[in-house]
């Protein structure tokens, strides 16, 4: 991985300071092997920063100062010149304003100002010492990420499938205790790592820019409203198909467990009333430690509105959050440089450790879910085309980068740095809605875990010659819900989960040993459904409140 640092300066008096900047970027992007789109576009931006940057030097003198860096294949220009501070974004204008009402150079200033605010974090302004300085990161190229995440998975297929067939057991354990599961530990520890703060942070700098509380107030209730609009839609979809489907063997549970005892841990308390006092911290910094997704929210909520109540202290606490923000999203992406290493470790544990003869019994199962998955994935395309009035084809080619990486993770969590970039970068929907919507469904919308428990649970039952009648679908529907609410977004949650629910219909815990072995599988399906319906409420409510580009929504350059 190649890594370049270079540095110019070019007098502001040079008639052909500009030129001359352009040149050394040009060679900088050349030299760093930038996606050719993307340095076209960081070219054309870097020339419009350094044409503001001069305009705003009083002095007309000084030097036009560039850093171009890269660091874990992303390329950073540094672009920095002396002057006053000025409203590089036009944070100060209302961007609701009807353009028609606007003069001709008003309305340029604010088609401006939403060009330059849906670069996100790839474009950031700041001024300190009397310096005004620009960063502009060249992005990503999503389409080679997701082919190499791709042949990373078949990679791991197969060399799991060679572990498992062709390789001696002893070798074979050798290498997943001492290589594999290892580096696939590693890599999840490390999102543990920033998963918290992220969380945090995104949703603090998120409500400090609001303006006005009730407009937050208003999506935050769409967004709920939504969330248990499809996690409802998941519940009973799931119990229609799976009794019109019908699979598994009546009573023939015993037979194929072996009465194998499966130890899962189901002293989960799951009432409204546990789940709604767990939600206040007893104290600060235990959500942090502990890493208390609902509790982590809550006083991300309570001091990211009080940020916008304390008066003079309010700028300085902003732009520390917004720091402390872009610090860990910058983090998260040098950790999602490795997610295909990640991805082909995690795939072939999973074809090492699944048993044979497991897999064939409950193959009926399997293909239930992932029909059942499939179905709701077409509703999210329902959902998208009518109530937000967007093309679900353009939807799920946008996202499709997100959809493999919660895939593959088969965590909501992991893989919620990249469903908000894919929400800012490549559907056009607000930070304002995306960093409030995705850490808030990554905890309590799980639709796919939703549809894996009605199922799971119908299916064991049957096995065991448990009859489920009609009028239990009520309290099953009930307990599901609140289960998915307190379910946390990591790998194997739904187990846990699976146990209560059998709980509740008087299945064996036993039961759990036919499904056990293919729930690494299921698990990633169900997780791709959970985040895709993240993704889809979000893209709803921004669109229901005006807070999606809808230029980015449809710019085929993202696919």
């Amino acid at each position: 991985m190649k890594f370049i640092n270079k540095k110019a300066k070019f007098p502001i008096s040079d008639a052909n300071c500009i030129s001359d900047c352009m040149q050394f970027i040009e060679a900088g992007l050349e030299e760093s092997k930038a996606d050719p789109k993307l340095a076209i576009k960081t070219q054309l931006l870097a020339e419009e920063m350094i044409i503001s940057l001069i305009e705003n030097n009083d002095s007309k003198g000084g030097d036009v100062r560039i850093h171009i860096s890269k660091f874990f294949g992303n390329t950073g220009i540094t672009i920095s010149v002396k002057g006053r501070e000025f409203d590089l974004f036009g944070n100060g204008r209302d961007l609701a304003d009807d353009i028609d009402d606007l003069g001709a150079d008003e309305a340029q200033d604010v088609i401006r100002s939403i060009i330059l605010r849906s670069h996100g974090e790839d474009l950031k302004y700041g001024h300190k010492k009397g310096i005004n300085s620009v960063r502009i990161m060249t992005g990503h190229q999503g389409m080679s990420f997701t082919k190499l995440t791709i042949i990373a998975l078949a990679a791991g297929l197969l060399f799991g499938l060679i572990l498992k067939t062709a390789v001696p057991e002893t070798g074979s354990e050798i290498i997943c205790s001492y290589v594999l599961g290892p580096v696939r530990d590693i890599f999840m520890n490390a999102l543990k790592i920033v998963i918290a703060p992220m969380v945090f942070f995104s949703i603090v700098t998120c409500l400090s820019g609001f303006s006005d509380i009730t407009e937050l107030g208003k999506i935050g209730i769409r967004v709920m409203g939504m969330y248990l609009f499809t996690t409802v839609i998941a519940v009973f979809m799931s119990y229609g198909v799976t009794k019109l489907i019908d699979p598994g063997t009546f009573g023939a549970g015993l037979a194929l467990s072996g009465g194998q005892p499966v130890d899962v841990d189901t002293s989960v308390d799951t009432s409204l009333l546990n789940t709604i006092i767990n939600i206040i911290p007893s104290n600060f910094l235990r959500p942090f430690l502990e890493s208390d997704t609902l509790q982590l929210i809550f006083l991300a909520v309570m001091i990211g509105i009080a940020v916008g109540r304390i008066g003079k202290y309010t700028p300085v606490l902003t732009e520390i959050f917004e720091g402390l923000n872009s610090l860990f999203l910058t983090i998260t992406s040098i950790i999602a440089k490795f997610i295909p290493v990640a991805v082909f470790c995690s795939v072939s544990l999973m074809m090492v450790q699944l048993g044979g003869s497991s897999f064939l019994s409950v193959l009926g199962y399997a293909l239930a879910n992932i029909i059942e998955i499939f179905i709701m994935m077409m509703i999210y395309g329902l959902l998208v085309g009518c109530m937000a009035k967007l093309n679900p084809l353009v939807f799920f080619k946008n996202i499709k980068e997100s959809m493999l990486t919660s895939f593959t993770l088969s965590s909501s969590s992991a893989a919620m740095p990249t469903n908000i970039r894919t929400c800012t970068d490549k559907l056009g929907i607000s930070p304002k809605v995306c960093n409030f919507s995705i850490p808030l469904g990554a905890t309590i919308n799980m639709d796919g875990t939703c549809i894996g428990l009605v199922l799971s649970g119908l299916f064991l039952a049957k096995m065991y010659g448990i009859s489920v009648p009609n009028t239990m679908i009520g309290p099953l529907a009930i307990t599901i819900i609140l289960l998915s609410l307190g379910c946390p977004g990591v790998p194997g949650a739904g187990l846990v989960c699976t146990g209560i629910i059998l709980q509740q219909l008087g299945v064996p815990i036993e039961a759990m040993g036919l499904i056990i072995a293919i729930d690494p599988l299921l698990d990633m399906f169900d997780t791709m459904s959970n985040t895709t319906g993240d993704i889809a409420c979000a893209t709803i409510t921004a669109a229901k409140e005006g807070l999606l580009d809808k230029e980015i929504y449809y710019d085929m350059s993202n696919n």
